[in-house]
């Protein structure tokens, strides 16, 4: 007697449900088909295709010359990180400072230099400009430091250097 009454008040809620699920059952299936079908198309493409000789030559060529890509890449990798390598070694932060020397002449006539590389090693060059000479002096830059003693000058483009490279 209770599945009776049970049936009576949720009979209908029932069987609407089961039709939902059939109905989405359906549609499933025939989703599933039309995907099959796009399957088996694709599938009778490819094996007409692999009986052409012409086809299959065309593979192989393009299966050679991805390979030939691949090692080409190989060896461009290996030439950039040598090119890197070697741009760290080279000068590539020049920092020029013009100042004047003596109070006696005018016109920043003298210079300071520096030339550092991506290590920070290198030289800085200072002309001092004078009536009477002219004096040039090269002092090397080892790891961003000056290894002798150097004027405010050459400090100064030492440090933009530095912040450069």
């Amino acid at each position: 007697m209770i599945t009776g009454v049970f049936f009576l008040h949720y009979g209908l809620y029932i069987v609407a449900a089961a039709a939902f699920l059939g109905l989405l059952s359906c549609l499933l299936a025939i989703s599933a088909l039309v995907k099959l079908a796009g399957l088996y198309r694709a599938n009778r493409l490819l094996l007409r295709l692999a009986r052409d000789p012409a086809f299959i030559a065309n593979i192989e060529q393009l299966a050679g010359d991805l390979e030939n890509l691949s090692r080409r890449v190989d060896a461009l990798s290996g030439e950039q990180e040598q090119l890197g390598r070697l741009l760290r070694k080279c000068a590539r932060t020049p920092v020029l400072k013009r100042f004047t020397a003596f109070p006696d002449v005018g016109g920043d006539l003298s210079f300071s230099l520096a030339l550092l590389d991506g290590e920070g090693n290198g030289v800085i060059l200072t002309s001092l400009y004078g009536r009477d000479e002219s004096r040039t002096y090269a002092k090397q830059v080892t790891a961003g430091a000056a290894v002798s003693r150097i004027s405010s000058e050459e400090e100064e483009v030492l440090r933009a250097a530095r912040q450069q490279s």
